[in-house]
């Protein structure tokens, strides 16, 4: 359960945290600021309605570690695409945003399969706490740019791509039977055994 609890902040956390950073610079992109602000918002619809056929096909656990890296991979690229490509630099980050919709689909289904019923609104809670948590630390490290203009990106850049490595330690759930209490989720993950449980006769 700490395993689930870590991982299912991390990536509550990474998303949120690098979805805001990246909405929040629509203007270092050197594009129209509404248009740029359309694009944001319709890269969320196709983000989403692959997301659910990724999650579908190949499961959670590859969807959201897949979603967490492209994003992440994004972000970082757009540090190396000089200021003179704004095409390119705003497909980077249209990209990566639709990959953080794509990874926010994932988690609230992820997360809802991977804590048991008697604690999932507990589980959900915490992962939703973590969002904001990000979303508030968000702008406190866009100020950062005074420091270094590359820092910023940096930083929302290499957390996706942490939580996608902490992604690698929580079970695969499709087409899993949703656990039911703590000791079915120790179960699942190997750390306990059918015997260790006690089944009364009557």
């Amino acid at each position: 359960m700490r395993t689930v609890s870590c991982g299912v902040s991390f990536v509550w956390f990474s998303t949120s945290f690098a979805y805001y950073g990246l909405a929040m610079d629509l203007q270092g992109f050197g594009f129209n600021v509404y248009v740029s602000q359309l694009v944001f918002g319709a890269v969320d619809i196709p983000a989403k309605l692959l997301s659910v056929l990724v999650i579908s096909c190949l499961g959670r656990r590859p969807a959201q570690g897949g979603a967490l890296v492209l994003a992440g991979l994004c972000i970082l690229a757009n540090i190396f695409v000089p200021s003179e490509l704004p095409t390119l630099r705003m497909a980077f980050a249209v990209v990566g945003k639709g990959a953080l919709a794509a990874s926010f689909n994932c988690a609230y289904i992820f997360t809802g399969e991977l804590f048991p019923t008697i604690i999932r609104q507990t589980g959900m809670g915490l992962g939703g706490t973590m969002a904001r948590v990000g979303s508030m630390v968000a702008p406190l490290v866009r100020m950062m740019a005074d420091v270094s203009p590359a820092l910023p990106l940096v930083i929302y850049g290499a957390a996706p791509v942490i939580s996608a490595i902490a992604t690698c330690f929580l079970p695969e759930t499709r087409n899993a039977p949703l656990p039911e209490t703590v000791k079915d989720v120790e179960r699942r993950a190997g750390h306990l055994e059918d015997d260790d449980v006690a089944v009364p006769l009557s």
